[in-house]
């Protein structure tokens, strides 16, 4: 009896199996984007131009049902700004096809040819323009499964660090905002308006700023002003993000307990110019206004230089701001340290810079190393101000 009902419970179990196993039903395949990214064109049938392409195309299986392509490519051989044309494109067979309108409003037509293997394609094809053809031929390229015209995901805030070295000093000279391309005209008009200056680099948009739909624009404004300015760029119509920026390389800093004014910090630097530089010379000394620096001119006399009648001409631009934190704190940083040879007397014989053997004019020359004269600036500056500089990733009295 008892091997009657293990048997019978065994039959129940391998039935409900069979049954189950009999209801699954196979998975039809689903659909499966890859991605070709390329990068060499050709404008007009002329000299190679990089590009920045990326096709997609949707695999059912071994067939492709669909395909897309996000390009930006150059507008005029004589202009860096670029255009960007994203639509879906027509399969047919190996070859797509499509047309559309461009980020700049142009009509444009595209045809590429896919060629070679699973593991390695190539690419052959046309993109046609009102008065330009942008050439696309690329090789070897391999497919990825992520989508490089995406925008990376959006980065977390750092936990604050009780590393020293790691604590970044703010700069409220230093904006950085990120707008809507439709609106940058608005943000310059504001920075006009307010003696703010633009980096004008950062005015060209690339083809991150024409997928993103916005750009990160720097701007540089009188610290005394920038939390003000810095409201209103917030209040503008199309800003999505603005904030100061952070100071990229500290050891040009000088931390002190007490702002300096502009009388004293102009005595201070022109000290600590003549110890850290022999045989310089203050020609001037003031405030830019508008800039909210404190500016040097110096000349220095190498020997060696003198029997050509040259010397140096050396230039210094520091600003001073409060901590936005720690209002016990403040800052003082030597922007830039520059010299170049300049003639000693009247006749000018000297060329602004190197002239290399093509007659270009090359970066400015001189016997100083201004890096080398910059860190020295600012330790004798720490040491005038009783102040402290960046050494060694740690701040050090001088």
């Amino acid at each position: 009896m008892r091997y009657i009902v293990v048997m019978a419970l065994v039959a129940g179990l391998c039935g409900q199996a069979a049954a189950q196993s009999k209801s699954k039903k196979p998975q039809p395949p689903r659909p499966m984007p890859k991605f070709l990214s390329f990068s060499d064109g050709s404008l007009d049938g002329s000299t190679t131009y990089l590009i920045d392409g990326v096709l997609k195309l949707t695999f059912l299986g071994s067939q492709v049902t669909g395909a897309s392509i996000d390009v930006c490519y150059p507008t005029s051989p004589l202009s860096r700004r670029v255009d960007r044309l994203a639509i879906p494109l027509q399969v047919d067979g190996a070859s797509v096809s499509g047309a559309g309108v461009s980020s700049a409003g142009s009509q444009a037509t595209v045809s590429i040819k896919r060629t070679g293997s699973k593991d390695s394609q190539d690419l052959n094809g046309v993109l046609k323009v009102p008065g330009h053809t942008i050439g696309i031929s690329a090789t070897g390229l391999e497919f990825s499964e992520e989508d490089p015209a995406a925008p990376p995901p959006d980065s977390t805030a750092a936990e604050a660090s009780e590393d020293e070295s790691d604590k970044p000093v703010v700069d409220p000279s230093a904006l950085s905002v990120t707008t809507k391309l439709s609106n940058v005209v608005d943000l310059v008009k504001l920075a006009r308006s307010e003696g703010a200056r633009v980096d004008p680099a950062s005015l060209i948009p690339g083809c991150v700023d024409l997928r993103s739909g916005s750009s990160s624009i720097s701007i540089d404004v009188d610290p005394s002003r920038s939390t003000a300015f810095l409201g209103k760029v917030k209040n503008l119509a199309g800003v999505s993000a603005a904030e100061f920026r952070q100071v990229a390389d500290k050891t040009q800093l000088v931390r002190v307990k007490a702002k300096p004014s502009d009388a004293d910090l102009i005595a201070a630097l022109g000290r600590a110019m003549q110890k850290a530089i022999p045989d310089a010379s203050i020609v001037s000394s003031g405030k830019d206004a508008g800039r909210d620096e404190i500016r040097l001119s110096v000349t220095r006399k190498v020997p060696y230089l003198s029997a050509l009648g040259a010397q140096e001409a050396l230039s210094l631009r520091a600003t001073t701001w409060q901590d936005t934190q720690d209002k016990s704190i403040s800052y003082v940083q030597i922007r830039s340290l520059d010299a170049k040879l300049v003639d000693s007397g009247k006749e000018q014989v000297f060329s602004r810079g190197r002239i290399d053997p093509e007659g270009e004019e090359d970066v400015a020359t001189s016997d100083l190393d201004t890096s080398a004269a910059q860190q020295a600036t600012t330790a004798a500056l720490a040491s005038d101000l009783h102040g402290e500089a960046w050494t060694d990733n740690a701040w050090v009295s001088k």
